[in-house]
C-alpha cells in the first residue's frame, strides 16, 4: 500500500511540473489516451510546442485497480516523446524519439511479474484537426525495453532478489488520442 502512496505522489509531482511550463507562440495541448483507458488506466498528457517543427509531448498513466478477472495489471508509466512535425505543430504527420519508464505489478496466467522497465523507440504519429481546439491523434512506435523483475507463480513467495532481466523488442507506444488545444 505504501508503494501505491509513493507512486501517486509522483504522478501528481510529473503533473503539477507539466502545468508549469509555458508553451511556444501560446501552443499547448492537453490530452488523453483511449488506448490507456481501455485498460482502465486514467492517463493524461501534455504537448508543448518549440517552434515551427518541433514539440515535446509529455504523458503520464497509472493503474491501481484490478480492472479485468484474468488479468491484474498495475502500473505507473511516465513518457516524455520529441516529436519532429513535417507540416506546422499538432497538425498531420510527425516522426518522434519517445522513451518511457514503468513500474508495474502484473498478475497472468498464475505468474506475477513485478518489477521496472525502461524503454526507447521511434513513434509514427498523424494528427487530424477537428476544430480550433480539438484534435484526434493517433500514433505508433517501437524499440528496446530493458526489464528487471521478480517473476514467481502466484501461490509462491516473491523470490529475495530480482530474477528475471533483459532485452526486447516491443511496442513503445500505441496511441488513439483526444487533445484540446489551448491558445
Amino acid at each position: 500500500m505504501k508503494t501505491k502512496v509513493i507512486h501517486c505522489r509522483k504522478i501528481c509531482f510529473v503533473l503539477l511540473c507539466l502545468f508549469s511550463i509555458n508553451g511556444y507562440a501560446q501552443k499547448l495541448a492537453l490530452k488523453t489516451n483511449l488506448a490507456q483507458w481501455a485498460t482502465v488506466s486514467p492517463n493524461l498528457g501534455a504537448e508543448f510546442v518549440f517552434n515551427n517543427h518541433l514539440s515535446l509531448d509529455l504523458s503520464a498513466s497509472f493503474n491501481v485497480w484490478d480492472p479485468f478477472s484474468s488479468l491484474d495489471l498495475k502500473h505507473v508509466l511516465l513518457q516524455p516523446e520529441l516529436r519532429y512535425w513535417f507540416g506546422r505543430p499538432m497538425s498531420r504527420h510527425y516522426l518522434g524519439a519517445t522513451t518511457f519508464y514503468s513500474n508495474y505489478d502484473v498478475l497472468f496466467d498464475h505468474k506475477c511479474y513485478y518489477g521496472d522497465a525502461v524503454a526507447a523507440g521511434i513513434t509514427y504519429g498523424y494528427a487530424v484537426v477537428l476544430n480550433k481546439h480539438w484534435n484526434f491523434e493517433v500514433s505508433a512506435g517501437v524499440g528496446a525495453l530493458y526489464y528487471r523483475q521478480f517473476k514467481y507463480g502466484d501461490t509462491d513467495a516473491r523470490p529475495p532478489h530480482v530474477n528475471d532481466r533483459g532485452w526486447a523488442l516491443v511496442p513503445v507506444k500505441l496511441a488513439v488520442s483526444f487533445v484540446y488545444i489551448l491558445r
